[in-house]
């Protein structure tokens, strides 16, 4: 597997379990909550209320999605936007830190039958031509992206979120 799959999984895996360290510390009783509803805080049509619990969830359904779409994806073609009403159901009456972690498992058992020919295929997602493996690290992007959301989250219902480069373990890919 080329040198830069190994060093994406073992990155990605490790933001993963750091991102359940801010979501651990988000007072149970406002992971629904969203200090701030307004047009402005809309992530496109399918995510209108966006809290602590939304964000997790919308995060590991997309990684659900592109995780399986990219082996799937004839080359040239497109990924389609997460839509996996099964794999949302799951976090219905369930711990969403361990559901989340659950499908984070899945994926590294999926990622783990990847092919470089899959890494190196070209795939279209949101009007841009990708590689496999640069979608993945777009993915990774998006996982970033939300655990800054969540960390002001944190920061306005007056908890102080992890310092973001303190990985575990501390040796890093």
């Amino acid at each position: 597997m080329p040198e830069e799959f190994t060093r994406f999984l073992t990155l990605f895996d490790r933001l993963v379990r750091y991102s359940d360290d801010w979501v651990a510390r988000m007072d149970a009783g406002k992971m629904d909550w969203a200090p701030i509803e307004n047009a402005s805080t809309r992530f496109g049509t399918r995510v209108s209320r966006i809290t602590v619990r939304s964000l997790l969830i919308h995060t590991v359904l997309a990684e659900r999605n592109w995780v399986r779409a990219i082996p799937a994806c004839e080359p040239g073609g497109v990924i389609p936007l997460p839509s996996d009403p099964a794999a949302a159901a799951r976090f219905d009456g369930t711990d969403l830190r361990t559901t989340a972690l659950a499908l984070h498992e899945e994926n590294l058992e999926a990622l783990g039958r990847y092919t470089p020919a899959e890494l190196g295929k070209k795939v279209h997602f949101v009007g841009r031509e990708w590689s496999g493996m640069g979608l993945l690290w777009g993915m990774y992007a998006h996982r970033a992206f939300h655990v800054g959301n969540i960390d002001i989250y944190l920061r306005q219902s007056d908890v102080v979120g992890p310092e973001f480069f303190e990985f575990n373990p501390a040796i890093m890919a």
